[in-house]
């Protein structure tokens, strides 16, 4: 025992940073037990490719936030975690279908040297090269999930592809340092998918503990527009909490007008101040409103944290 104490101290005197550990956050992770019941599915769909069309509005808030970055829905996580430059990600969706997905970006991602790959395994001229993989990594049933949301994947990704070369914006499908951000977080084993719900007590408050444990933090939670279907529930507010946001950046989407999305960012810490308010019981009360405003879409809308709560 004497041995070890030397080396415990010179431990407990390294910064923070120095003493994460992804990699065992990763293998945690990887082990914690899903969500089962997360109730129905939102609009009784399985959404496999996000509608989000301009997520480039916040590509430079979130640059190089590095750390974790925790995300739900389909493909917007990897998207920002190119961007930030994240040191893991942790994609959670209450959807077991999108779990599913996850597992066959996975594949791909760790089988495609460059993003030019990457895509034409979601058009028919890399059909064959897909399927196989597809097959390897989770047979039949995975096959079954490629072939009903490959159509929807691969218009996202052209769509998108237009959208950020009209904006002159480099993305992860774009560019080969960002694709290889994420593609080497995938062959790392620092990306992480499970079956869960933020509005339940399970996999999200695990996920929190994995992270204090490994001395990690959240660099950017991304919510999408989850919180417009449903109202503060304890055990909403409880994860939160359960979340290292100190420093990190909150960002989720609300409908507006005309067809979109606002995209609204918050700092973290702030975020959980307002969650934890019983007052508090929708994300709407958090955007506040001035008298006769509503919801642009395609516009980014910064939370002030000096704004007073209720």
């Amino acid at each position: 025992m004497r041995r070890l104490l030397p080396a415990v101290f010179a431990l407990a005197l390294l910064p923070a940073g120095a003493r994460a550990d992804p990699d065992g956050f990763a293998a945690a992770a990887r082990s914690l037990a899903a969500d089962v019941d997360t109730g129905p599915l939102t609009n009784g769909l399985h959404y496999f490719a996000s509608n989000e069309r301009d997520l480039d509005l916040v590509a430079d808030a979130v640059q190089d936030l590095g750390e974790v970055v925790v995300a739900v829905a389909a493909d917007p996580g990897y998207i920002l975690a190119a961007w930030a430059d994240a040191r893991a990600l942790v994609l959670i969706d209450l959807d077991p279908a999108i779990v599913a997905l996850h597992r066959i970006y996975a594949a791909f991602f760790a089988a495609a040297p460059g993003p030019a790959e990457f895509s034409r395994l979601w058009t028919p001229a890399g059909e064959a090269e897909a399927l196989a993989l597809v097959e390897a990594a989770g047979g039949a049933a995975l096959v079954e999930t490629f072939v009903a949301a490959r159509p929807a994947v691969a218009r996202r990704f052209a769509e998108l592809e237009r959208h950020m070369a009209s904006k002159g914006r480099a993305w992860l499908l774009s560019d080969p340092r960002l694709y290889a951000r994420v593609a080497g977080l995938v062959r790392a084993g620092r990306v992480i998918a499970l079956r869960g719900d933020f509005t339940r007590a399970g996999t999200v408050r695990a996920v929190g503990e994995a992270l204090r444990a490994a001395d990690l933090r959240v660099g950017l939670l991304y919510l999408s527009n989850i919180e417009q279907y449903f109202l503060y529930t304890p055990e909403f507010r409880a994860n939160v909490q359960g979340l290292p946001l100190a420093g990190g950046q909150v960002l989720r989407t609300l409908p507006g007008r005309p067809a979109g999305f606002e995209y609204i960012l918050q700092q973290g810490a702030d975020f959980q101040a307002w969650a934890q308010n019983p007052k508090v019981r929708s994300v709407y009360r958090i955007r506040g409103f001035k008298k006769g405003e509503h919801l642009v879409s395609r516009r980014v809308h910064v939370v002030d944290p000096s704004r007073a709560r209720p």
